[in-house]
């Protein structure tokens, strides 16, 4: 079994604010309950004493500045962590922080540093799986009703049975080699994947679901932030 600190964690800090209708800049700097938000994500993986090797990845120079300078107010391990310049999009991101993992035979953790609220007990529940079974996402049960569109209208195509329809999550872990594997492969492709598991779908990997029943929420929107930190504080 896999020595307590061997697994790597691929942060990922690079996404854009999008649709936060420019009340944050960044919502992965931006501070949450006193502290940034990243923080909150990157403390609780290394809580968890699994962590041997942290990748954050990053947008630009400016953001890079940040980061570096909110986890100096922070201590963390700094020996611990390295930066890698991210890509247009996630799946470009993801890609980059791979490439510096060739070689490595444990299991790599993908956690959106936009999702502060992941607690110890599921990361530990999503590692334990992937190690098990070779890959495994943090998941959650639909609690609504899914509509399939047709096409590009707004007409309902179909009605999944709700029971089988699952939301994904992160972490989503993996065997490093195996999912590092499946980026190559979608890259070669040229396939545009929104989410790990996706990838590794592409390699003939099953993935195991593990049902999180604690609150992950992904910042998305401000009043995410107002929503987080009410969370927060019954923790």
């Amino acid at each position: 079994m896999l020595n307590r600190g061997d697994d790597i964690l691929i942060l990922l800090a690079a996404g854009s604010a999008r649709r936060m209708q420019s009340v944050v800049d960044d919502k992965i700097t931006a501070t949450l309950a006193g502290t940034p938000v990243f923080i909150h994500s990157l403390r609780a993986f290394l809580n968890t004493g699994l962590i041997g090797r942290v990748i954050i990845t990053y947008r630009d120079s400016d953001q890079f500045a940040r980061l570096r300078l909110q986890l100096a107010e922070h201590p963390m391990p700094d020996h611990l962590i390295q930066f890698v310049s991210g890509g247009e999009s996630r799946q470009d991101s993801v890609y980059a922080a791979l490439q510096t993992c060739e070689g490595h035979t444990g299991l790599v953790h993908i956690h959106d540093g936009a999702r502060p609220l992941v607690t110890d007990e599921a990361i530990r529940k999503v590692r334990a799986k992937a190690w098990a079974t070779g890959a495994a996402i943090l998941a959650g049960r639909s609690a609504d009703t899914v509509k399939i569109a047709k096409g590009d209208s707004d007409s309902v195509e179909a009605s999944p049975d709700r029971g089988l329809v699952w939301t994904a999550e992160t972490p989503q872990v993996f065997r490093t080699a195996t999912v590092l594997r499946a980026y190559r492969k979608v890259a070669m492709l040229g396939r545009k994947v929104t989410d790990d598991s996706s990838a590794v779908e592409y390699v003939g990997q099953d993935v195991s679901l593990v049902e999180n029943t604690t609150v992950n929420l992904k910042l998305t929107r401000p009043s995410d932030f107002v929503l987080a930190e009410a969370i927060l504080k019954t923790r």
